[in-house]
């Protein structure tokens, strides 16, 4: 059992060393010395604590204004570090090095496998994903490990634009393609086997009653959340409520080096 005092006085101390930082001078890379604090972050996020737990110090009062900056901050921290190494990736003589260098990349093979074992997609499939960012890392790993083509659907044009150099410069360009725009482009015209709705594609529930009314019956999404212990604290939409139409027929829990959760659902008719 986690001691819950010390776990609420280190999120309002981590709170109180980033209070003044926007998230602007942050995706700037302007208050880097705010890095370590979101290092102390993962780290509270990979400790042991049920599920009873983190939904007391959730419904902590005090607690819920910290979180929801601290939540905002995290994510902006994340996207920071997506750019960061996009462009390192552009530059790089050697790509494919610099691709398999980056932290985070035996996560995306790990999520990859989730998602083509989740939807039981086969090689030569098509999938979409909302929210691809400038770092398309699971598209560019479903096709590597899996043959599965994808479509990114990024609303920021410069990311979009970043996201476009680096995979003409890994020569993906036939396998995956990236447009602007975002979950109104849906459904697209082309056939896909399964649409992804990325972690940082938000709101939830907009996007979720937008495909509701327009995807046909038997279409396959997956979305992923963060449900073990205190990482659902750092997901400002870890739980939101599906419109009537879905139905969930897969949950995939996370194994080492993954943290989310992958969640499989399907279109079943009208909704409402």
């Amino acid at each position: 059992m986690a001691d819950l005092d010390l776990v609420k006085k280190e999120f309002l101390d981590i709170y109180a060393s980033l209070s003044d930082v926007t998230e602007t001078s942050l995706l700037n890379g302007i208050q880097a010395g705010s890095y370590p604090f979101f290092q102390r972050l993962d780290r509270m996020a990979a400790m042991d604590v049920d599920d009873r737990e983190a939904e007391e110090i959730r419904r902590d009062k005090e607690l819920r204004k910290a979180m929801a900056h601290i939540c905002r901050l995290k994510r902006i921290n994340g996207l920071r570090m997506e750019i960061d190494n996009a462009r390192t990736i552009i530059q790089s003589p050697a790509p494919w090095e610099a691709v398999r260098q980056f932290v985070y990349y035996p996560n995306y093979l790990e999520l990859a496998r989730m998602e083509s074992s989740g939807a039981n997609l086969l090689s030569g499939d098509k999938v979409v994903f909302l929210g691809s960012g400038p770092l398309p890392l699971t598209l560019i790993c479903l096709w590597t490990r899996y043959g599965i083509k994808g479509i990114g659907i990024e609303q920021c044009p410069e990311y979009a634009d970043l996201s476009r150099q680096l995979i003409r410069g890994l020569g993906l360009a036939e396998e995956i393609r990236i447009i602007e725009g975002n979950h109104y482009c849906l459904p697209l015209a082309e056939d896909c086997s399964l649409i992804m709705i990325g972690a940082d594609a938000l709101p939830k529930d907009e996007i979720f009653s937008h495909l509701a009314d327009r995807l046909e019956e038997g279409t396959k999404l997956s979305y992923r959340i963060y449900e073990k212990g205190l990482r659902r604290l750092l997901d400002v939409q870890s739980s939101f409520d599906l419109p009537a139409g879905f139905r969930q027929y897969r949950r995939i829990r996370p194994q080492p080096p993954v943290n989310n959760t992958s969640v499989f659902i399907s279109k079943e008719g009208k909704a409402g």
